[in-house]
């Protein structure tokens, strides 16, 4: 799987990349991690509409990850 990430050493040059990205009809999150800045970014069919995608807290994600998954797995227990 290809991840959808640039790391930045320099804020603005973050800033310039992510502004052309939504340009490109991409939707964009910007955040740190120790030193470097984060671009992260996924297409939009929609002119980069933030609908478009799911940008969420982690153990929230975890959480409904697994109901979903546990979910299936009782369906298989017919």
């Amino acid at each position: 799987m290809l991840k959808n990430e640039l790391a930045f050493k320099d804020r603005n040059a973050a800033f310039r990349v992510a502004d052309m990205l939504i340009d490109e009809d991409y939707v964009v999150m910007i955040s740190k991690e120790e030193d470097l800045i984060i671009v992260n970014y996924e297409w939009s069919e929609h002119n980069s509409d933030r609908n478009d995608v799911v940008f969420m807290r982690r153990d929230e994600f975890e959480e409904q990850y697994f109901e979903v998954v546990n979910e299936d797995d009782n369906d298989d227990d017919w």
